[in-house]
């Protein structure tokens, strides 16, 4: 049996696909719940944890917000950063809250290019402003 060139090169590129890209399949956020008056300053950070593909575990960076990825409604007066740090404003939203964090499944896609038609993996805690 006699290869081209062409089919040498399609075979060698096949087999060093290897497997796919790890991906994250689900986010947890701590803490799950948070009443901000039990917290120094009434501020509480939130962190996301990742459980990718190959059952590891690590620290993610996520897009964080309040009642869900990619929504413009905001909870008035709770103020939450974008390293998951939120914190009730006095004479504000008196309640429960939601906090999101929001990463990208393909791990290879960097949160700044992450869109709406991403797909991906989102996690929720819940603040309770007094």
């Amino acid at each position: 049996m006699k290869f081209t060139p062409l089919v040498v090169l399609f075979a060698a590129l096949a087999t060093s696909c290897g497997d796919p890209a790890r991906q994250l399949v689900s986010i947890t956020v701590t803490p799950a719940t948070a009443d901000a008056q039990n917290f120094p300053n009434g501020q509480v950070q939130f962190t996301a944890t990742g459980t990718f593909s190959d059952g590891s575990k690590s620290q993610v960076t996520a897009l964080w917000t309040l009642n869900g990825p990619f929504t413009e409604t905001a909870i008035p007066n709770i103020m939450l950063n974008s390293s998951g740090m939120a914190q009730c404003v006095a004479g504000g939203f008196v309640g429960t809250g939601g906090v999101f964090a929001t990463a990208p499944a393909d791990t290879n896609i960097p949160l700044s290019k992450m869109t709406m038609f991403t797909k991906n993996v989102s996690g929720t805690a819940q603040i309770t402003c007094p």
